[in-house]
């Protein structure tokens, strides 16, 4: 088994990524910079981000902050916490004396006021992004009368002795005439932050910001913006790493949310405002490349070395880099270990690798996540199939492992072909023969999409294959739809959890109308079947309905789906009698699911429900 977190360890060939990102924060004639490092969740950014910490880390002329956006994302203010912690984090550098230790104490002390400001800048400053994407004017807005508003929106926090503190200290600093058109809190702490770098004598301090593709849109903007604001200093490189999509998504969010004259634009000009905001905010923008086949199988390659024959794990690891450096593109295959290790047994451990990866280069389209979490799932089954005295052809496993990763309904259907035939349904064989000429026909047209047509063509054949026993070991994802997140895909989970969370509350709405869309068709799919799968688990849990039933609200079609697939499976007398004040309007002004209004009224249902049935059918 394989842990699911970020590594130092380069097993992917990614030093190519991190020594280039190394040149340009290095190259003082460009600083400041900011560096996007992009790709999607689970393609290998935090591995880049610790593989460069270490070099820095290494390099007493750069200081080097290592920042987590998600782990702040419930702090009060993005802007502060932020800065906040890189400034804690630059207090305890080893490459700085005590003297700048000091100022950085003073720097810090500003935070409080700034932590004071942050309530102007969500209240006023926000609408004008705009206007700064576009050139024409600086972040740093207009404040008439912003400190009085502070007091005012901020009562209920300021109204402390530590918020009393502050307006006492931003009385003394703060101009509140309506002449004054710039923070001053600002403008000193971005100049005695440069003073500050300055005395360090340090060549750069790097600023790594990691997971800010995991935060909301709200505060993905405000993490950037107080980079620009307050941070983007001489002798400064930041590099973020983030999905690309996702920040783009917020800043679409920002603007629709402050600006409401903006909808009414030509959306050709909405695109081109969002990417020079984006251009604003980073400088440089790094695409990490998906895994080609060679690298996946590379990678699987390094990843069964390290847990099968871990004395010999270093030198294989210094061989790869080794290899890698003089050819970017072949395999480092269990060939090439078998020549640096001399012990047939020693490849015997690792050779499932080279069996099993063609499959998964197919289906799991070069994500090195997505690979790890395969490939415990497929360790886990293979054990239970000892365990169960099944022998069972790991070739014929991954592939019905990777139908259930791309295709989950498919491979429910496959179970109850198998089940309903003896384990060998006769259905595989005019599947594979019709895949072959390219197009899935007639009754089995579901069958017919890309994706799965790949997955009929894959080695091996699966006609006349008993597959009974495979299924067997997947029964504990065969009762009603797919359940837990262990084959799920991290941006599935990660996204119901937030929409599932206690704090969701007001947010739900947003989140299903701007998250939800980012998702690809099918794992929207994945997302609703979970959802439904736990409310048939848990049928009073409210959330849970809420999620589903806004998610109709909002016209999600995949959501209506699975809706109407549970009002067959879900059991009544469990469920909270609030679920149907909403269930009444949504099937009245959705036609689509109007045949629900025939199950409400079933009496066992209504009385269920302890609600009177006039009212629920009227």
């Amino acid at each position: 088994m394989w842990t699911d977190n970020e590594t130092d360890i380069d097993l992917l060939g990614y030093t190519v990524h991190k020594d280039l990102i190394k040149s340009v924060v290095l190259d003082d004639s460009i600083l400041p910079v900011s560096i996007g490092v992009f790709g999607d969740w689970g393609s290998g950014k935090s591995s880049i981000m610790k593989m460069l910490q270490k070099d820095f880390d290494e390099d007493d002329n750069v200081a080097c902050v290592y920042f987590n956006g998600w782990v702040f994302e419930g702090y009060d203010d993005a802007k502060a916490a932020l800065i906040e912690g890189i400034l804690e984090s630059l207090k305890g550098n080893k490459t700085l004396d005590s003297s700048i230790v000091d100022e950085v104490r003073q720097l810090k002390k500003k935070v409080n006021w700034l932590r004071a400001g942050g309530f102007f800048v969500k209240n006023v400053a926000a609408p004008a992004a705009m206007a700064y994407a576009t050139g024409g004017i600086s972040l740093l807005m207009e404040t008439n009368g912003w400190f009085e508003r502070i007091k005012k929106d901020g009562a209920g926090i300021l109204n402390t002795p530590d918020g009393e503190k502050m307006l006492s200290e931003l009385s003394g600093i703060i101009k509140d005439n309506k002449d004054e058109q710039v923070s001053t809190v600002a403008r000193e702490f971005r100049s005695d932050f440069e003073q500050l770098i300055e005395k360090t004598k340090l060549n750069s301090l790097v600023i790594l910001i990691d997971d800010l593709d995991r935060c909301s849109p709200d505060r993905i903007i405000d993490n950037l913006e107080a980079i620009k604001l307050f941070l983007n200093v001489p002798r400064t490189a930041f590099v973020i790493g983030a999905d690309e999509r996702i920040v783009r998504h917020a800043i679409e969010y920002r603007y629709k949310e402050t600006t409401n004259s903006f909808e009414s634009r030509e959306i050709k000009d909405y695109n081109t405002l969002v990417t020079d905001y984006l251009e604003k905010l980073i400088q440089i923008p790094y695409r990490i490349p998906k895994l080609s086949n060679n690298d996946v199988e590379t990678y699987m390659t390094l990843l069964f070395s390290q847990k099968n024959l871990p004395t010999h794990f270093v030198d294989i690891v210094k061989d790869f880099h080794e290899f890698r450096d003089l050819d970017k593109h072949t395999c480092y295959s269990v060939l090439n270990i078998s020549k640096l290790i001399e012990d047939a047994t020693c490849t015997e451990k690792i050779i499932l690798a080279q069996r099993i990866a063609p499959l998964v280069c197919q289906g799991l389209k070069g994500n090195p996540r997505q690979i790890k979490r395969f490939l415990n799932s497929f360790i886990l089954r293979r054990k239970l199939a000892t365990a169960a005295k099944f022998t069972l052809n790991d070739e014929i496993l991954a592939k019905l492992m990777v139908l259930e990763y791309i295709r989950l309904s498919r491979f429910e259907e496959l179970f109850i072909m198998q089940q309903k035939q003896d384990g060998k349904p006769i259905e595989i064989e005019q599947l594979e023969k019709q895949a072959k000429s390219g197009k899935i026909e007639n009754e089995l047209a579901i069958w017919n999409d890309s994706d799965t047509i790949k997955w009929l063509l894959m080695e091996p054949s699966l006609i006349g294959v008993e597959l009974m026993n495979y299924f067997w070991i997947a029964r504990d994802r065969l009762e009603e739809t797919m359940d837990t997140s262990a084959m799920l895909p991290t941006v599935v989970i990660e996204l119901f959890n937030k929409m599932n969370s206690p704090s969701s509350g007001q947010n739900l709405k947003n989140i299903i109308e701007a998250e939800v869309t980012l998702l690809d068709s099918n794992n929207v799919d994945l997302l609703y079947k979970y959802v439904a799968k736990k409310i048939t688990e848990t049928p009073r849990e409210m959330s849970l309905w809420d999620i589903i039933q806004l998610s109709i609200k909002s016209n999600n079609d995949t959501a209506k789906k699975y809706y109407k697939m549970l009002f067959q499976k879900v059991k009544w007398d469990n469920v909270n009698p609030a679920v149907a004040i909403d269930m009444k309007g949504i099937i009245a002004h959705h036609p689509d699911i109007a045949e629900l209004k025939s199950y409400i009224s079933n009496k066992k249902i209504v009385n269920a429900l302890n609600i009177n049935k006039t009212k629920m059918v009227k």
